[in-house]
């Protein structure tokens, strides 16, 4: 089916996995129910990985803290797996492909700063702080490190683009859950996007499509590969289904009466 698909590849229409026609994948996460379909793996040479479908996300032992910085939060990987896209029906090679990585993250209990994940603005600034220690940080690096570089640094060209206000986050209803999606990118480079949904006080799950161009400049004037990663993360999207455990379902509930009766 996936050859017939082809068929309709262009430079102007990459075509992608069939996301509507993949078989579903799911994971039982302390009783929260997160599940979406998921296309076979087909990068050659980088390796699917996943987890067992059933988690207790209270396990330590299953989280790796994040890296430079400490007792702020610490991340598990559920899957990781990749797909390529076609600008011809019988083409030999991929002119691109998009993994995708996603983590449950858990914040450290010694964070305090926010009150509940489940609090959208609470959530909100968590991703904040989170792109800050990922890509501010990537940057901090990048100019310490500037004397080490065959070229120089120039932080307009060469620096990691990422979230610094609340107006760079969407919030947005997929099948009745709330997700929180932006962007990060450095100038000409693939846009790497970013989807997250808190499942408890303390944990949220976080999707990473991160694109890239196999043998070609990831924007050319008669490509359109980013268009095409955008239809196939979009439509990836429609199909996620996240089911809170009764338990987080309860305790949802209270932090959106609290929420709505602020005003």
């Amino acid at each position: 089916m996936q050859l017939l698909r082809r068929l309709k590849a262009s430079k102007m229409n990459p075509i992608g996995p069939d996301v509507a026609k993949a078989p579903v994948m799911a994971f039982d996460l302390s009783g929260t129910e997160l599940a979406f379909r998921c296309p076979p793996h087909e990068l050659v040479g980088d390796d699917s990985t996943t987890l067992p479908p059933a988690l207790n996300i209270y396990q330590d032992d299953i989280y790796e803290p994040w890296a430079r910085v400490e007792n702020i939060g610490m991340s598990a990987h559920l899957l990781y797996t990749g797909w390529k896209f076609w600008d011809r029906p019988f083409a030999e090679k991929a002119i691109g492909y998009v993994i995708l990585d996603i983590h449950l993250t858990r914040r450290h209990p010694h964070y305090r700063k926010i009150d509940s994940l489940l609090r959208p603005s609470d959530m909100a600034n968590w991703l904040l702080e989170y792109s800050d220690i990922c890509w501010g940080g990537a940057n901090k690096t990048k100019w310490e490190n500037r004397e080490y570089k065959d070229t120089p640094v120039i932080p307009e060209l060469h620096f990691w683009r990422y979230p610094r206000s609340l107006d760079d986050i969407r919030q947005i209803d997929i099948n009745g859950t709330r997700w929180f999606s932006y962007v990060a990118d450095r100038p000409d480079g693939p846009k790497e996007r970013i989807w997250n949904s808190p499942i408890s006080d303390d944990h949220e799950v976080n999707f990473h499509f991160n694109p890239s161009a196999l043998n070609r400049e990831y924007y050319e004037p008669d490509h359109d590969l980013d268009g095409a990663v955008e239809k196939f993360v979009q439509e990836f999207m429609s199909h996620v289904h996240v089911k809170l455990a009764p338990d987080a379902q309860q305790r949802y509930d209270e932090v959106m009466a609290e929420v709505n009766q602020a005003g």
